[in-house]
């Protein structure tokens, strides 16, 4: 079977960023310790594990060794509590989300109400919550928006993640409501592409296999947005999983993977793919430029 590969699939460059840094820690130490899982993807996390690189729940369960902040970020008081403790602390945010943090704390100090857009039960939410100065609601759609007097001062935050049509449907509509409201441009521009490219992607094969872990909101994202313009989409965390799959008539398949999806985990699908037959398609074969590569 043919196999069309989008060329921005695997780790992001935050992921990568933080799973460098957990690598190199680990050259140094016995044990490297992060607070809650590296990725969300179970796989390599479990791999990570085998090899000395820990996520532990709570900064009081983790043992000797340097902790890692993960890319989502940490709240301040898991913070505080780790230097209280006296933990080795090395921050693997991603710069994407410190830099949302710092718009959402400078529109509290100048008295903004902050819009945070996103899921509140994500960690990187709760944990950009934590560092506010000042008022916040989290809200996951224009439905969810505050009733505000009009005239409230009004600062936008989005989780890095978020869909740039959705923030700016609903940036739109607090504009409406508020003639004062400032905005954080901070969105993570690797989900933006990755998503655009991945619905044209979609548009062009017989189906499409997303994978990544099922725990991931931007993978299962990713999912979501294939499987509106292909429905024969499967979303899978590894390639065993595909056996169950119903690729009859399947020519060629579009094959993605989420921010957090190691290039392993994609190999494996890949290999697994191209071992199949390859069926009679009625559909037209057309050309496909993904317009970037990976970060």
């Amino acid at each position: 079977m043919k196999v069309r590969r989008l060329a921005r699939s695997g780790f992001c460059y935050g992921v990568r960023r933080a799973t460098g840094l957990a690598i190199r820690l680990r050259q140094r130490h016995a044990r490297v310790w992060t607070l809650g899982p590296l990725m969300h993807n179970p796989q390599e996390v479990a791999r990570l594990a085998s090899q000395g690189i820990l996520p532990c729940g709570r900064v009081e369960e983790c043992g000797p060794g340097p902790l890692l902040v993960r890319t989502h970020g940490v709240a301040r008081e898991e913070e505080e509590a780790a230097r209280r403790l006296g933990l080795e602390l090395v921050d693997g945010t991603c710069p994407h989300v410190l830099g949302a943090r710092r718009d959402l704390a400078l529109f509290g100090r100048e008295g903004r109400t902050v819009i945070l857009a996103g899921d509140a039960a994500h960690p990187e939410v709760s944990a950009q919550v934590s560092h506010a100065e000042g008022p916040v609601h989290v809200v996951g759609s224009r439905a969810g928006l505050p009733a505000l007097p009009p005239a409230t001062r009004v600062g936008v935050v989005a989780q890095t993640t978020l869909a740039p049509a959705e923030f700016e449907a609903l940036v739109a509509e607090i504009r409406a409501r508020h003639a004062d409201t400032r905005v954080s441009a901070a969105l993570c521009d690797d989900a933006r592409v990755r998503q655009a490219e991945a619905a044209r992607l979609a548009a062009e094969v017989d189906a499409v296999v997303v994978v990544g872990g099922r725990n991931s909101a931007n993978t299962s994202r990713l999912a979501e947005i294939c499987r509106r313009v292909q429905p024969r989409c499967f979303h899978v965390e590894v390639a065993e999983e595909l056996r169950a799959a119903d690729f009859a008539g399947v020519a060629v398949v579009g094959l993605a993977a989420g921010a957090s999806t190691p290039d392993w985990l994609i190999e494996q699908v890949a290999g697994w793919l191209a071992r199949l037959p390859g069926q009679a398609s009625d559909s037209k074969e057309k050309s496909f430029d993904t317009g970037g590569q990976s970060q």
